[in-house]
């Protein structure tokens, strides 16, 4: 019985692959590196790679092409788990009528990223590849699906990483896809990436390029195995953090996990101690306890392979994890205050990317090592004004501690202290009781200024700088027109309550600059005694609150002092 004829596809391809045949005579030879010299061995291959097929033998393809399929990442040994839906869009012409995505991703219906790899980590292997053939992006195709794919992408940019996958027809891998970012200028330059994909992406989209998998004839003999090409990659490169002095279980099967989220080797060491508790807060930047988002997710896997207890915020945990994307909701938490202050052997760690935060605080990172901030609410100076003078020098003598003051609630003490309600004009005019306080400013014991509100803000620096060359008097003069001025639309009963918002509000930005939470432990407020009953303002339960008599260090630094 006849066989069927074949169809116009399959004619296509018998041609398309019996010209590569035709071209590349090693098409079929086994991957092993040549005892030549590689260069000269590549160059030889260079005009016989993909480029050198005809166009007439490659089908037609549609002008707007792209390809839809899921995205799978092995963040454990063996493991893939699904990121999301993605689409690679926006395909450049193919060079020299090569190779083109369309036809090499034909029988693709996903991908899967199985270790990431330093760009220097690959030179070898760029050698063994032709010309690249075309570029197009890669994102989500939903953008519910965006944010783990975004934060993958982010991890990429800042390592400097990028993924191969290697490329199959009908078995025979022929090309290797390689993704990265399009922040990696000198990649970009040296794979000539068209300039109008090398535009910022903000981390929303990476880069695809296609190049032809070169192989050597010279050692191909009759009856040989052919190596897979990620076989060969893995003899050409090693992975970045993966040397063999470091391999241990854990690392080993979470390597990718542990690369992702670049957890220091350190701290798996102490979290596989016995009877280690821990807490994850990921709200609502990463999901919550019950849904939670990418990264969160593979931070408890590696977490479960250390045999780590997970426990709720309100337990005793042993390390709190933080991600970098939830800190503002984090620092609502009064049970935080309390582990801050009275439990000095908890430990805080972020973890994460989020566009919220500066780069340079993504990845693991420890945070409220020792010490703290400390600021002091109007009422408090004003009442007792002495006792604010002595616990702000010993603020100044301690290592570990420091003290400010907000410029609007001076201004504001001076008027209590005064006798007013509220801060008015003809105050500028009266003696106060604060100038030693403000004699500590001058002599840099405290600092009289507001927190910055973004990380690196040069004006704010510039303002700060300003500030501390001013006399003591123009110094109090600045603090009452800015306490007027802040303070204006109170009314006198409702004042001293603006006035905790406006501290507590300036007590949380400072908390969220990376420069304090890397150096300080507890941030308080002082109050007076007889402010103690009056309710916290809306987001301060996060804040440590205090009287002067209540205050300690809890470090016995003063201790037979």
């Amino acid at each position: 019985m006849p066989a069927p004829p074949k169809r116009a596809s399959e004619k296509a391809a018998d041609e398309f692959l019996q010209s590569l045949s035709l071209n590349m005579p090693g098409l079929n030879s086994p991957l092993e590196p040549s005892v030549s010299d590689g260069t000269q061995e590549v160059d030889s291959f260079r005009q016989r790679a993909l480029t050198s097929v005809k166009a007439s033998v490659m089908p037609k393809i549609p002008k707007k092409w792209k390809w839809e399929g899921d995205l799978f990442v092995d963040f454990a040994k063996n493991q893939a788990e699904k990121v999301c839906e993605v689409t690679i869009k926006d395909a450049t012409d193919s060079r020299d009528s090569g190779a083109r995505m369309s036809f090499m991703m034909g029988q693709t219906d996903s991908i899967r990223i199985q270790k990431l790899y330093n760009v220097t980590d690959l030179t070898p292997v760029f050698r063994a590849c032709g010309e690249a053939q075309q570029f197009a992006k890669l994102e989500a195709l939903e953008n519910q699906d965006s944010q783990a794919l975004h934060g993958l992408f982010r991890h990429m940019s800042v390592q400097r990483q990028i993924a191969v996958l290697p490329l199959s027809l009908d078995g025979a891998e022929l090309a290797l896809l390689f993704v990265f970012s399009p922040s990696l200028g000198a990649l970009c330059e040296f794979l000539r990436v068209p300039d109008h994909l090398r535009q910022d992406s903000q981390n929303t989209h990476v880069l695809v390029a296609l190049l032809p998998w070169l192989v050597s004839s010279i050692k191909y003999s009759k009856g040989t195995t052919r190596n897979r090409v990620d076989e060969t990659i893995q003899q050409l490169s090693t992975p970045s953090g993966q040397s063999k002095d470091s391999r241990r279980r854990i690392l080993k099967e979470a390597a990718m996990a542990i690369d992702l989220l670049s957890i220091p080797r350190e701290l798996l060491d102490f979290m596989q101690f016995p009877n280690r508790k821990y807490c994850i807060w990921s709200f609502s930047a990463d999901g919550a306890a019950l849904n939670p988002g990418f990264e969160t997710r593979q931070l408890k896997y590696v977490l479960d392979k250390t045999k780590a207890a997970s426990v709720s915020l309100d337990a005793e945990a042993r390390v709190i994890f933080i991600h970098v994307g939830a800190l503002k909701t984090f620092y609502e938490l009064s049970a935080v205050v309390t582990k801050r202050r009275d439990a000095p052997e908890v430990r805080f760690f972020t973890y994460g990317t989020h566009e919220s935060v500066p780069s340079s605080m993504w990845g693991m990172r420890e945070i409220f090592p020792l010490g703290g901030i400390v600021t002091f609410t109007p009422l408090a100076i004003a009442e007792d004004p002495v006792g604010c003078h002595s616990l702000m020098r010993n603020l100044a003598q301690h290592p570990l501690w420091e003290s400010y003051l907000i410029p609007s609630i001076v201004g504001l003490s001076h008027a209590l202290a005064c006798g007013k309600d509220k801060p008015v004009p003809e105050i500028m005019s009266m003696d106060s009781c604060l100038l030693p306080i403000l004699d500590l400013a001058d002599a840099g014991s405290v600092s009289v200024t507001k927190a910055p509100t973004r990380h690196n803000d040069e004006v704010w620096i510039v303002d700060t700088f300003a500030k501390q060359l001013l006399e003591v008097e123009d110094v109090l003069r600045d603090c009452i027109e800015s306490s007027i001025e802040r303070f204006a639309h109170c009314s006198e009963s409702d004042i001293l309550v603006e006035a905790d918002r406006e501290i507590s509000q300036d007590l949380i930005n400072m908390e969220l600059q990376p420069t304090f939470m890397d150096n300080y432990r507890r941030f308080v407020v002082i109050r007076a005694a007889s402010e103690e009953t009056r309710s916290l303002p809306e987001g301060g339960s996060g804040l440590e609150w205090s009287s002067i008599s209540n205050f300690a260090f809890k470090d016995d630094y003063f201790l037979g002092s």
